[in-house]
């Protein structure tokens, strides 16, 4: 079974969905790896960013978005079919023509980025979320239909990433509830880190009446200005922030990961689909930034995720 990690911060615009991107596209194209990425947030910036504005209208406009899915529980209609909707040979770095790649054999081990596209639809059914059960006939909580209709496609992948929204609403819980574990990527300032508590609470409080297992992996320093007096003092107050945020949680503080993420223009442009780019190193940029190439954080990143999946439990 792959290694299922959901990202979330309670703050947007802390490059969580940027975070997760890069992480696909390092896993597929520089470690040969099949990936999925499940795009919960209504944004749909990983969606966008993977399949790009066209790609997506098609699939929105043929009902086979996570947003068709939660709509199908609601409303009791069938629209909605896994196997069409998960959108394979995803990103703008895949040599794979698109016609091609349902005709390759599923065990060919090429890597591969596959993306489950979000909806702005998915705004409306967040509020509807409760009416599930009812309508169901209790046959089906509002908080496993991930689980129960997704999940069972997760062993063509050898990593799955969640994408979650900025919230903890029915949503995120779908995410969590499939998750192995959580990372949470976050700017070392007040308003970023400020969630963190409600998070880890939160977390371990679904955790406990759902007998999950999921567990924070670390948290991910991003966007992250050396020249910053505020950045270099949030982190070098994280760690006992930390400490603070997950007491009485029932598990570790988690690390703040070795790898920080910079702030970057490549990072920022590498989130349009429709930029033209050859290479991983030209994705992510080949610039110097802090002693290092640019595209080389997130090999970093994935290398120190690898390390820390493998020193858990």
């Amino acid at each position: 079974m792959p290694e299922v990690l959901s990202f979330i911060n309670l703050k947007g615009g802390v490059a969580k969905t940027t975070t997760a991107v890069q992480l696909a596209d390092t896993r597929a194209f520089m470690k040969q790896k099949r990936v999925l990425v499940i795009d919960l947030d209504p944004q749909t910036n990983a969606t966008l960013a993977l399949i790009g504005e066209e790609r997506w209208e098609r699939a929105d406009e043929a009902g086979q978005t996570l947003a068709h899915l939660f709509l199908d529980q609601v409303n009791g209609t069938h629209e909605f079919d896994v196997t069409r909707a998960i959108v394979k040979g995803a990103s703008n770095l895949n040599r794979v023509p698109e016609d091609v790649i349902d005709q390759l054999p599923e065990d060919s081990r090429y890597g591969r980025v596959d993306v489950l596209p979000s909806s702005i639809r998915l705004i409306d059914v967040q509020d509807r979320m409760q009416d599930i059960a009812a309508r169901s006939f209790y046959a089906v909580n509002p908080m496993e239909v991930v689980r129960r209709f997704i999940a069972p496609s997760f062993g063509a992948y050898d990593y799955v990433l969640l994408d979650c929204p900025p919230n903890l609403g029915f949503i995120t819980q779908n995410g969590l509830e499939v998750s192995d574990h959580y990372v949470i990527p976050t700017i070392p300032d007040r308003l970023s880190t400020y969630g963190i508590p409600q998070i880890a609470g939160r977390i371990a409080s679904i955790r406990a009446a759902r007998d999950l297992k999921i567990r924070c992996l670390g948290v991910v320093i991003t966007k992250y200005q050396s020249s910053s007096a505020q950045h270099r003092q949030g982190l070098e107050r994280l760690s006992q922030d930390l400490d603070t945020a997950f007491a009485g949680t029932g598990e570790p503080t988690p690390p703040i990961l070795r790898t920080i993420l910079p702030q970057t223009n490549a990072s920022a442009e590498a989130m349009s689909f429709d930029r033209r780019t050859s290479t991983y190193r030209d994705k992510y940029g080949s610039g110097q930034v802090g002693g290092q190439a640019a595209y080389k954080y997130g090999l970093d990143l994935a290398d120190e995720l690898d390390d820390r999946l493998a020193a858990v439990p």
